[in-house]
């Protein structure tokens, strides 16, 4: 018997006003794979990570590591397979 998947550690960061923000949170909001472990960060409140990611915005990390940017959204929606390929 294959043990239970774990839930990944998942951190989106994003901004206040952020429409593409919004929008990536709610798609990953609605997979089963990141339903416990999701983690939302306002770079707003942090200068540091503002300096980092203000032009990259909404950047999804998974388990410590930078996977999805702003610059990977196209308009015909296949950012949505790549990020779902991503959080299997």
């Amino acid at each position: 018997m294959a043990a239970p998947a774990r839930a990944q550690e998942v951190v989106i960061f994003s901004k206040e006003g952020c429409h593409l923000c919004e929008v990536v949170e709610a798609e990953v909001r609605s997979m089963k794979a990141v339903k416990s472990g999701l983690k939302v960060v306002n770079i707003d409140e942090d200068s540091v990570l503002y300096d980092k990611y203000w032009l990259r915005v909404p950047v999804v990390r998974i388990e410590g590591k930078d996977v999805f940017e702003a610059k990977m959204i196209d308009l015909k929606g296949e950012w949505k397979k790549k990020l779902s390929r991503l959080l299997e």
